[in-house]
């Protein structure tokens, strides 16, 4: 499987209906300084989940914390 993109993590997130406008996102910054509360962020790596056919255990969350964690996370669990 090729590498997945920004764009697609990102398409999967504005399906999810987590954020209210996902072009004001910003790939290298904090969910929570985003004003994305860790509810949403669960949701958003659900969707994520489903989307990729990948799976994110517990204890691998606290880890994924910008949009680029959880970009470079998929891409090395579908290699």
């Amino acid at each position: 499987m090729s590498d997945i993109s920004k764009e697609q993590i990102l398409d999967v997130i504005e399906k999810a209906k987590v954020v209210n406008n996902i072009h004001e996102l910003d790939a290298s910054v904090l969910f929570s300084e985003q004003d994305i509360d860790s509810l949403d962020v669960s949701g958003m790596l659900l969707s994520i989940e489903e989307a990729f056919g990948v799976e994110i255990p517990d204890e691998d969350i606290d880890g994924l914390l910008t949009i680029n964690d959880i970009l470079g996370y998929v891409n090395n669990k579908i290699k």
